[in-house]
């Protein structure tokens, strides 16, 4: 059964490395939440570890350095964990050369900061209508050894099909981000998670996932951070598909907060380790 908590500094003393999502945490539909934004400066004052884990492929670490410098809470690059990021590293890890972007800019920022090569999908953004002649015409670069899909406002059926057609000659499938829907306001907006889905039935391969719930990236933040012991790390986030499922994954407890995705009432039906309303009062 959850342990329902005020707020952050209930458990302050149990842990030493705190991770965060952002969406639905910090931030949610351009706006800021001020129990989270607190509850972060607070723990950094208090001289604990924060990290930022976000699903969200649509930005680079920079973007984001700079998005929390200009709300005052300090910290650098390297604390940063963006699923953008975390592709990089995979591929990198993994030598590949070239991928084909499905995703935008943030994914590309970070393949190119580690060598990588891409084509990227924000060409197709025009080519709205494929019928079989112009499928028939598209050929991808040979060069090309795998493909990254993340959340991208101009998808479109060109895109999708040139993936398709990498995929099929025997690119690797790399999704960045999982989440189904981002909440703008009280509406859900489709999210990277459903174009990795329609890529996956277009073309009956399984992705490989580096973004949450995945357990890469708390093997990345643990060794690049020479953190030995887990269970004085907690995943701080909103949503129960990614951000809880992520703490169950790799063994670590979660708090989850109902400033996001999940409602006060939703969340006395999730399994995780705390439940909180305001991270910060």
């Amino acid at each position: 059964m959850s342990i329902k908590i005020k707020s952050v500094t209930d458990i302050i003393n149990k842990y030493d490395h705190f991770i965060f999502d952002m969406d639905g945490v910090i931030w949610t539909g351009g706006q800021f939440i001020e129990s989270g934004v607190n509850g972060v400066k607070h723990l950094i004052e208090q001289g604990k570890s924060v990290y930022f884990l976000t699903n969200n492929s649509t930005k680079s670490r920079q973007s984001y350095f700079e998005i929390l410098s200009n709300i005052d809470i300090k910290t650098d690059l390297e604390h940063i964990y963006s699923s953008s990021y975390l592709t990089a590293v995979y591929l990198k890890m993994n030598n590949y050369k070239k991928a084909f972007n499905l995703g935008v800019t943030g994914i590309t920022e970070e393949l190119s900061a580690l060598g990588i090569k891409t084509r990227d999908s924000e060409e197709f953004k025009d080519n709205q209508y494929v019928t079989y002649d112009i499928f028939n015409s598209i050929q991808p670069d040979e060069d090309i050894d795998c493909v990254v899909s993340g959340h991208n406002p101009q998808f479109n059926y060109y895109m999708l099909c040139y993936a398709s057609l990498c995929i099929q000659k025997g690119c690797k499938f790399v999704a960045a981000n999982p989440d189904s829907y981002i909440k703008v306001q009280n509406r859900l907006m489709p999210a990277g998670g459903c174009i990795q889905a329609i890529l996956e039935r277009a073309t009956g391969q399984k992705s490989l996932l580096v973004g949450k719930p995945s357990p890469t990236a708390l093997e990345v933040i643990m060794k690049q951070n020479k953190i030995d012991d887990k269970s004085k790390v907690v995943m701080i986030g909103d949503n129960p598909e990614t951000d809880i499922e992520f703490g169950w994954n790799c063994g670590i407890d979660t708090i989850l907060v109902t400033t996001g995705v999940t409602s006060k009432e939703q969340a006395e039906n999730v399994k995780t380790t705390y439940v909180c309303d305001h991270l910060y009062i």
